[in-house]
């Protein structure tokens, strides 16, 4: 099985580097691709990606050099399983708030004696190797999302999940959680964020969360943060039109 030089980067404290593909465009992921970014995110939650667009953008993903991970629209068993079948190499979960519920990502997300996962990986084993089956469990990432005021506060037992590889934390949701509007982390919401960072960091496993600018993305490397993602492919698009035509009216 092809290693997952994301996963690898993260645990070994290099940072690794992606952004959210939202436009379920092939031509779009494959350009992303090319660009040098460690990892994309496919994201079921909240782009216009569906099962048969997600199959098409993992065989365009593949002639890249970066690794493919999926954010699911929930802790969905057969969600999951279809995700990976189709070649993802880890896995993105939203609001899971017990380590219940993430025993059950597990469950669905790795083979036996791990999980429970249905054998029947037609293109994982194509894009991994033969050995998919025998190696997935040290190579899948496998990030529950810590985005509430309960997954704040259950963070050591979810993370303490066999097979759990770490935690994506989502700020914007969080804030959210804690009676503000989705803007900037409120010193309230960073208080929680340091206390999911100091346990990630104790237990020594990948420390992931979704960044908007580069200067973000910055300050939380100096946190401690391992694995990030940088915006998404529409607002990267739109910032940059945005930002030519600035330049251009002032002329």
């Amino acid at each position: 099985m092809r290693q997952n030089m994301t996963r690898a980067a993260a645990l070994s404290g290099t940072p690794a580097f992606g952004t959210m593909s939202n436009l379920a465009s092939p031509l779009a992921i494959e350009t992303l691709g090319h660009s040098g970014y460690d990892f994309l995110v496919i994201d079921l939650q909240h782009g216009e990606t569906g099962l048969q667009s997600l199959q098409t953008q993992m065989q365009v993903l593949s002639t890249t050099p970066t690794t493919p991970l999926v954010r699911t629209t929930a802790n969905n068993p057969s969600e999951i399983q279809r995700a990976l079948d189709l070649g993802a190499y880890g896995l993105i979960i939203p609001f899971v708030n017990s380590a219940d519920e993430a025993e059950a990502i597990v469950t669905n997300a790795l083979y036996p004696p791990f999980g429970q996962r249905s054998f029947g990986p037609t293109r994982a084993v194509m894009y991994a190797g033969s050995d998919y089956f025998y190696k997935a469990a040290d190579e899948l990432l496998i990030l529950p999302m810590i985005e509430t005021v309960e997954g704040v506060r259950n963070a050591r037992e979810i993370l303490s999940v066999p097979g759990v590889s770490g935690c994506f934390v989502g700020p914007a949701d969080l804030n959210i959680a804690l009676g503000h509007g989705p803007g900037t982390p409120t010193t309230e919401t960073e208080k929680s964020i340091a206390e999911v960072v100091a346990v990630t960091k104790e237990l020594g496993k990948v420390l992931a969360i979704h960044t908007t600018s580069v200067a973000d993305a910055k300050a939380r490397i100096d946190q401690g943060f391992n694995l990030m993602t940088v915006a998404a492919d529409t607002r990267l698009v739109r910032a940059m039109s945005e930002q030519n035509l600035k330049e251009l009216r002032s002329c």
